[in-house]
């Protein structure tokens, strides 16, 4: 009976054994080059590209302006070209999707499965998309812009904690203000009292941060109050951390000491 239970143990330990290195093996077939190239998120105008590595392969989401055209490809990385090239099956699916008046989706239709393209840098470091089902890439460049988008919240305190709104802004710029693409609305409100603050600025794909361009801070004293301006020549910088969050470097009043900003779903 010892002798069964000795052997269970050992193909039991076998098998964990064999697992883990299943798992380690398919960590490592994502190309530490690649990741650096291509895992970003990559706008030219209203349509933007995520690429992102899932299970040894990788991703490639594109959304095209007004968000009524998808394309969804699965792709290998090229280690001769430095490229992402579409696998040869039939998963590669772009979607027309219907929207209604208020800007909801009411609807998908599968256009196709067995779409193919490469994707590939040129010398600007932009992302070229050579679709080669229909050439809908065609005076597409795009630009590398990290994974800041999105609305993200600092503090456990519903009553006094902070939000973070940062987006890509492709609209003119005002007279006197300087395009920079980013945009991050920083607001904390304390007990009817709101503070907030207004950044532009450019993301730095070599060291993946967003660095200031310009910046103001604005406070209201209570709810419905008018905003008075603090400061208009704010600085700061916002990288992310080992666990994913945005950290906030404000160089005038050190404001985003020992905050972290989460992911949200808004």
């Amino acid at each position: 009976m010892k002798k069964r239970i000795a052997i269970l143990v050992v193909l039991m330990m076998a098998v964990l054994c064999m697992t883990a290195f299943a798992e380690e093996e398919a960590e490592s077939t994502v190309n530490p080059e690649a990741l650096s190239l291509f895992s970003s998120e990559w706008v030219d105008g209203y349509t933007s590209a995520k690429i992102y590595a899932e299970e040894g392969q990788w991703r490639v989401w594109i959304t095209g302006a007004g968000g009524t055209t998808e394309w969804d490809y699965c792709c290998r990385f090229d280690e001769e070209q430095k490229t992402l090239v579409s696998v040869d099956e039939p998963i590669n699916v772009k979607t027309e999707i219907t929207i209604d008046e208020e800007g909801s989706e009411i609807g998908r239709n599968e256009v196709y499965s067995d779409g193919k393209a490469v994707f590939a840098l040129d010398g600007d470091g932009k992302l070229i998309w050579k679709d080669e089902k229909e050439d809908a890439g065609a005076g597409f460049a795009f630009e590398k812009i990290g994974w800041f988008q999105g609305v993200w919240i600092a503090g456990e305190d519903l009553a006094s904690h902070y939000e973070l709104n940062c987006y890509w802004d492709i609209e003119e710029p005002a007279e006197g203000e300087i395009y920079s693409g980013y945009k991050i609305e920083i607001t904390r409100d304390d007990n009817g009292a709101c503070t907030c603050w207004l950044y532009s600025c450019m993301y730095e794909p070599e060291t993946n941060l967003l660095k200031t361009l310009f910046a103001t801070k604005e406070f209201s004293g209570q709810e419905g109050d008018p905003f008075t301006t603090v400061y208009e020549d704010g600085d700061a910088e916002f990288s992310f951390d080992d666990d994913g969050c945005i950290r906030w470097n404000d160089k005038i009043e050190d404001a985003g000491e020992g905050l972290q900003f989460s992911a949200t779903n808004g």
